[in-house]
């Protein structure tokens, strides 16, 4: 018989608190284990290549997952709610991480990305409230939207150089991000990106950003440095709301054109 075959784990209803998936499965699918609310660690063996859509979504007392150098995709929610997730390491060869992948796991400390990845998704991290440490490799194109939001904790050292597109609110509410240098190979800050960073005191932005989104820095109340590129276009609305600037406090083109709010202070 001519062909490939994958083997699928499809559905995993018992009552065990550790489990360690079958030899020979390449695949964990859908909601395979989703809402058990028994398992606390599971191994994942060498051979599965795929993790698959919300496969460990909301299994809230899951602690502890090995994952293998062999998985190449981790799906959209995968270990969505997972509260009680510690820590993760994403194996070499995967280069995406699917939206919401790790969405409200809000016991999540560190996170290990590989060499390998080029986007993380929409949502991935929303909500991870403990989570402090991030490494974001040099492959890095793009950080989806709201990737980061509400992420109290997380401290980025270093924007890599690989990058293109921040989306909209990808770092929004990131109150521990004080100092960032974004790197003049981003081509795109979205909406509301840095919205409500309470720490974040001093921005540098890249040479190619031609607008400041709707929002971008609006309620960063520490924020009184920013430095901004000489093909600067446009300051949207709210821009810079809630700041400890004003426009004379930004060395703005000439030829910029500033929304009347850009500067508005927030009302209560």
């Amino acid at each position: 018989m001519e062909g490939t075959f994958t083997i699928t784990l499809e559905s995993y209803d018992g009552k065990d608190k550790e489990v360690v998936v079958p030899d020979g499965i390449m695949k964990i699918g859908p909601q395979a284990f989703a809402n058990n609310r028994y398992l606390k660690k599971v191994t994942i063996p060498e051979g599965v290549e795929s993790i698959g859509e919300e496969a460990f979504a909301s299994c809230a007392n899951l602690g502890e997952v090995v994952v293998p150098a062999t998985v190449r995709e981790i799906a959209a929610g995968a270990f969505k709610g997972c509260w009680r997730l510690r820590e993760v390491t994403v194996p070499e060869g995967v280069t995406e991480l699917g939206a919401k992948a790790f969405f409200r796991c809000r016991s999540l400390k560190e996170v290990v990305l590989p060499r390998s990845l080029v986007s993380i998704g929409d949502s991935c991290f929303t909500h991870c409230l403990e989570l402090e440490s991030v490494t974001l490799p040099a492959s890095l194109e793009r950080i989806g939207a709201a990737a980061f939001n509400n992420c109290g904790k997380l401290v980025i050292d270093q924007l890599p150089e690989s990058l293109d597109t921040i989306e909209d609110e990808a770092f929004r509410s990131c109150d521990a991000l004080t100092d960032m240098e974004i790197p003049d190979s981003v081509g795109w800050i979205g909406r509301r990106c840095f919205m409500n960073c309470k720490g974040l005191f001093s921005v540098t932005l890249p040479s190619g950003i031609d607008f400041i989104e709707e929002g971008t820095f609006q309620g960063c109340s520490e924020l009184g440095v920013v430095a901004v590129p000489a093909g600067l276009t446009h300051v949207e609305s709210m821009a810079f709301a809630g700041t400890k600037l004003a426009p004379d406090d930004i060395a703005f083109p000439e030829s910029c054109v500033i929304a009347p709010d850009a500067f508005d202070v927030l009302k209560p």
